[in-house]
């Protein structure tokens, strides 16, 4: 078996005051030599220290987007058929049982969590049918009448009185 908790404490507490015993010979080598920069070498690790002991500030959680569920009513296709607020469940239901009555067709009703936008409406229309845009048709205007169309029709006018 390996060594016991115990024993690896133990030489990473020895290892530990090695460091230490090295880093002050350090420091007291510099001392000697130098007396001005050790000024700023101990001013440097005390700011090094400080900025090793600051803890980091925890993130606050992010608000969870609004949502509200709906029924939705698919074919065997994933093609939606119906969609249907939380409360309408019966409305859903018994479209449900017509369709499943209707053909040979299958279809199924799932809850689905769809998203709200800041102001509470949902980003995903819940209209049964998407809108299809409609084609505006141009009537079909009469030929503009010309200069001798003009005159033919004041000749006309001034026979009949």
């Amino acid at each position: 078996m390996g060594k016991s908790r115990l024993s690896k404490r133990r030489e990473v507490e020895a290892a530990e005051a090695a460091e230490e015993t090295t880093a002050k010979k350090k420091t007291t080598k510099k001392k000697t030599t130098k007396k001005k920069t050790t000024k700023k070498t101990t001013k440097k690790k005390a700011t090094k220290k400080k900025a090793t002991t600051t803890r980091a500030r925890k993130k606050k959680a992010d608000t969870p987007a609004r949502r509200r569920i709906v029924w939705v009513l698919y074919s065997s296709t994933m093609r939606e058929e119906g969609r249907y607020l939380y409360h309408e469940r019966d409305k859903a239901e018994e479209k449900l049982q017509a369709l499943l009555a209707k053909g040979k067709r299958r279809y199924f009703l799932q809850p689905i969590k769809e998203p709200l936008d800041s102001d509470g409406n949902p980003m995903v229309p819940d209209d049964e049918e998407p809108v299809k845009p409609v084609k505006v048709v141009e009537e079909t205007a009469e030929p503009e009448a010309t200069e001798e169309d003009a005159t033919e029709t004041v000749a006309a006018e001034t026979e009949e009185e």
